[in-house]
């Protein structure tokens, strides 16, 4: 599947079906994307290329995440820990986001009550710490 920023000006093309997508509440996600969850498609780290366009990378604490050049939005952010790229889930065409979970609720700002897991880190299955769900 090829993607594009909102600009058009960054091409990615990403060749693997998503490991993962979810929600997140972190800290880092809400002030990188001045939001209070955003939502992330996870892909092994190989199969989430930049084709064309000019990319500017910065890391926030210890995520590098890599930005278009021209217009700001964030591609993505490599989770090398994990081998990924968490791919920002707007780019992505509707029918291709289906987040399944969310994550870090225990920073989240306000509820979000939707009918998902709500994990308060990272379920054990994703490199977090615990399985335990948020009771809003």
């Amino acid at each position: 599947m090829d993607i594009q920023c909102p600009c058009g000006a960054v091409q990615l093309r990403i060749s693997s079906a998503p490991v993962a997508q979810f929600w997140c509440h972190c800290a880092d996600c809400r002030r990188v994307h001045n939001a209070a969850y955003v939502g992330e498609s996870l892909y092994p780290a190989e199969s989430v290329a930049v084709l064309s366009g000019e990319t500017i990378a910065f890391t926030l604490r210890t995520t590098p995440r890599v930005s278009c050049a021209r217009c700001g939005s964030r591609l993505f952010a490599d989770l090398t820990d994990l081998g990924m790229r968490g791919v920002s889930g707007t780019l992505l065409p509707e029918e291709a986001f289906d987040p399944q979970l969310h994550i870090h609720c225990r920073e989240a700002v306000a509820p979000v009550r939707d009918g998902l897991p709500h994990y308060q880190t990272r379920p054990v299955a994703f490199g977090g710490e615990d399985d335990a769900v948020m009771a809003w």
